[in-house]
């Protein structure tokens, strides 16, 4: 198919685009013609890594938020122009690959004959609950509480939604991006099939050996061709399954922040296999400083090594996922490393993250649930202890905890504020639970042959798709 060209349009977001120039070298390795639509500023250069891959600049910086408006007119208008260019150069592509949140985009292709594909850059389970939660009726929550919980039809059981999701979801707060407004009294954005309108499939970063009960309700409730193509995660990671790596750019952008990758394995080599509880909230989202103390007061009175990650610039949140405004200087746990004498590890700024998940002494990970966060845990084979924040983090937490049973929820109570207590008997759980901590490295066998073997047919499939909806036109 070199010939022929299938446009890539992320969502202008780092944990967007990560995830689609994965896509886009997994297309050009099976001799594809990819365009890319990045913004102006992004570090990412998937053209030098593949020549069949060509960058188109968007005229905006590669900025962590991104204002609606651009998304929803001049993006849309920047798509159309290069459209109508590419018909009068008789050079129009054959699919467009549109990111799900951005979903609005599909429109322009359509508008020029060019089939469009949604690709969600998340988990199937939080598109099959994003769905399910816009689509039934609201139960009535008199006198319930958060923890009560009701079946989807269609679903597994142990998905089931908690009354706490359904109150979110009414009330315009997370974790749901449902249809309602959001509380500056801006539209959600849809994260689930609602927003594939005009598109002809779905592409998901997940595989089918992971959340194949997922996979089946979106296909079901979309009624199109659903490819589960992921993990789209770098080639470091694959390289990670067989070892710790060592990751030279990392090691500079650790040296920055007063931490070397060799420091980290170091530390890592000197302890027990299994032994190290790894902590990190990703570069985004984190906690408030309240539950960040009592995280910290957790993990001295577990008596457990540790190595934590903490990102300043993350945006804090409260216990029920409302965002706070703060000065933007983040948590420092003052004194810990004295306090523990040297049973843990703070890092403030970037951290080797894969380096530290592959290595043999880690033995659980306290996070946030973000999908990239939740595929690494799994490729590596460590349990979690989940403490989702917002949006897709909850459900993505209980594809850990509940479905898949690798995990452990540090809350008692969803929406209230985590407990130094809770912390502990979390890590204890996560520690100790043998039969959770065998099925949790069991899952690495997913990730033994990298991609795996139904992710690398779907790839396949969806080329072939192409191909057959090329000859009827």
């Amino acid at each position: 198919m070199s010939g022929d060209e299938i446009v890539v349009v992320p969502f202008p977001h780092p944990g967007h685009l990560f995830p689609a120039i994965e896509l886009c070298l997994r297309l050009a390795e099976r001799n594809c013609r990819i365009t890319l639509i990045q913004p102006a500023s992004s570090a990412s250069s998937p053209s030098s890594l593949h020549p069949l891959i060509n960058t188109v600049h968007l005229p905006i910086p590669d900025s962590i938020r991104i204002d609606p408006s651009f998304v929803d007119t001049t993006f849309p208008k920047f798509l159309t122009d290069l459209l109508d260019d590419r018909r009068r150069s008789s050079s129009l592509p054959i699919c467009a690959i549109i990111d799900e949140m951005a979903g609005s985009l599909i429109t322009p292709f359509v508008d020029f004959g060019v089939p469009a594909v949604s690709f969600f850059t998340s988990s199937a389970i939080s598109s099959a609950l994003e769905h399910a939660l816009s689509q039934i009726e609201p139960p009535d929550l008199t006198g319930v509480g958060p923890t009560a919980v009701f079946d989807v039809p269609g679903l597994p059981k142990q998905v089931a939604l908690s009354a706490f999701d359904f109150a979110h979801l009414h009330n315009g707060g997370p974790p749901s991006f449902g249809p309602r407004q959001s509380r500056d009294g801006r539209p959600r954005r849809r994260r689930d099939v609602a927003s594939t309108d005009g598109a002809v499939g779905l592409i998901m970063n997940t595989c089918v050996d992971l959340e194949s009960p997922f996979l089946k309700y979106v296909a079901r409730v979309a009624a199109k061709p659903v490819w589960a193509v992921g993990p789209l995660l770098p080639d470091l990671f694959w390289s990670a399954l067989s070892g710790p790596v060592r990751d030279a750019a990392g090691a500079r952008r650790g040296g920055e922040y007063g931490v070397s990758e060799a420091a980290v394995l170091d530390w890592l080599d000197s302890k027990p296999q299994g032994s190290v509880i790894y902590v990190s909230f990703g570069s985004l989202v984190g906690p408030n400083d309240a539950e960040m103390e009592e995280l910290a007061a957790g993990l001295e009175e577990s008596g457990r090594s540790f190595i934590w990650a903490i990102k300043p610039g993350a945006r804090q949140h409260e216990p029920d996922g409302r965002p706070i405004v703060t000065n933007g200087s983040g948590y420092s746990p003052d004194g810990l490393e004295k306090r523990v004498q040297g049973r843990g590890m703070v890092i403030r700024g970037w951290a080797p993250q894969l380096a530290i998940l592959s290595h043999s002494s880690i033995g659980g990970y306290v996070c946030h649930c973000g999908w990239n966060s939740t595929l690494e845990a799994l490729g590596c084979g460590v349990p979690v202890l989940a403490w989702p924040i917002r949006g897709d983090q909850t459900y993505n937490a209980k594809l850990l905890v509940s479905q898949l049973r690798v995990g452990v929820s540090v809350r008692s109570m969803p929406g209230k504020a985590v407990s130094k207590d809770e912390v502990v008997q979390g890590i204890e759980k996560l520690m100790t639970d043998e039969e959770m901590r065998k099925r949790a490295t069991s899952m690495r066998s997913v990730f033994a042959q990298e991609l795996p073997l139904s992710s690398s047919a779907a790839l396949n499939d969806f080329l072939e798709f192409l191909s057959l909806d090329r000859e009827k036109q």
